[in-house]
């Protein structure tokens, strides 16, 4: 078997679509312009010699279409290309002779043109998709879970592609429960609660949204040891009732601080306070327990969610790889950087 091209996880050839020539897939990147000085004094130039950042990955790939008539070769091509036509990057991959994968989070920058040609009554097209990749230094791990944690830590900024279409941004120290029955949801940054003067488990809305109906509820706790946990939210009404909103799945929760996070659809203006708990798997309390910086934000998802249960996953992790270090996940890392 030869070259396998993919689009958001489905083959070209799904649609008919082969490709004759490829540009800039495992070609080097272009480096970005080093900041050089000149002096009178001095012949030649002075050249910022630190390591090298680059520009974004640039693609072109040569394709060709066949069908049995126009049509046909119309739909195809139509619904081809509307993998590029949304609000977030794409997932182009590449798995060469049935090797390790390489996958690319793309945008379509030009408009493409179909050539047409009628030859021994079928219809061929011929097309060249011009792409880039944003951000294009990365690593890449494959896993066939369907949920699991990845923590690394990162000085810098970076992206992480949990292959089902989303995204996520992580700095610091990065802690991601990934849980693939459910879209990724990525936090507004800005808190909605304070601390509650009575109990360090109970937090106050003090900003109450109008549109948004996603909110992602996050907590840091410390654990004397290492032990599989629950994270509960439970809402309070007007009329002093209590409801549980909603309940993470068991977290294998480490020694010292563990961040946790949940997040539900909700009508915010029914509750007026809400409390945190943390139990053991088992539904018991947990001695020494400590919660810090709780958070409520309105959430949203980033990219365009697809099912990915049961199947293989890719998952990129792009920004400042040599900065980046993985502390602790299940999954295989298939490529260090590429």
């Amino acid at each position: 078997m030869g070259l396998k091209w993919a689009i958001n996880g489905f083959d070209f050839l799904d649609f008919g679509v082969h490709v004759s020539e490829s540009k800039g897939v495992l070609d080097k990147l272009k480096p970005r312009e080093r900041n050089s000085y000149t002096w009178t004094e001095y012949h030649g130039k002075q050249i910022d010699l630190s390591a090298p950042k680059y520009e974004a990955r640039e693609i072109s790939l040569s394709c060709w279409i066949k069908a049995l008539n126009i049509d046909d070769l119309t739909d195809n091509f139509n619904a081809f290309l509307s993998f590029f036509d949304r609000n977030s990057t794409s997932r182009l991959s590449l798995t060469p002779f049935n090797q390790k994968p390489y996958a690319y989070e793309v945008i379509l920058i030009n408009g493409v043109e179909l050539e047409k040609e009628l030859r021994e009554g079928e219809m061929y097209g011929s097309f060249t998709l011009s792409l880039i990749e944003p951000n294009p230094i990365k690593k890449i791990l494959k896993t066939e879970l369907d949920t699991l944690r990845i923590k690394y830590t990162s000085p810098y900024e970076t992206e992480i592609f949990p292959g089902d279409g989303t995204k996520l941004i992580g700095r610091g120290d990065v802690d991601f429960l990934l849980d693939y029955s459910k879209p990724n949801y990525e936090g507004s940054g800005i808190s909605l609660v304070q601390g509650s003067a009575l109990n360090s488990q109970y937090y106050e809305v003090y900003t109450v949204p109008t549109t948004d109906n996603s909110y992602q509820f996050t907590v840091e706790v410390t654990l004397a040891s290492p032990q599989n946990i629950k994270f509960y939210i439970l809402g309070r009404k007007p009329d002093n009732t209590y409801e549980l909103i909603e309940n993470s799945p068991v977290i294998e929760a480490a020694l010292g601080i563990n961040y946790l996070k949940v997040v539900a659809e909700l009508v915010m203006s029914n509750y007026t306070k809400f409390f945190y708990k943390v139990l053991d798997s088992s539904g018991n309390e947990i001695p020494g327990i400590v919660y810090s910086n709780p958070k409520i934000e309105t959430a949203e998802v980033v990219g365009n969610w697809q099912d990915m249960l049961g199947k293989e996953k890719i998952i990129i992790i792009a920004g400042n790889i040599d900065d980046v270090t993985i502390v602790e996940t299940p999954a295989e890392v298939i490529w260090e950087k590429i």
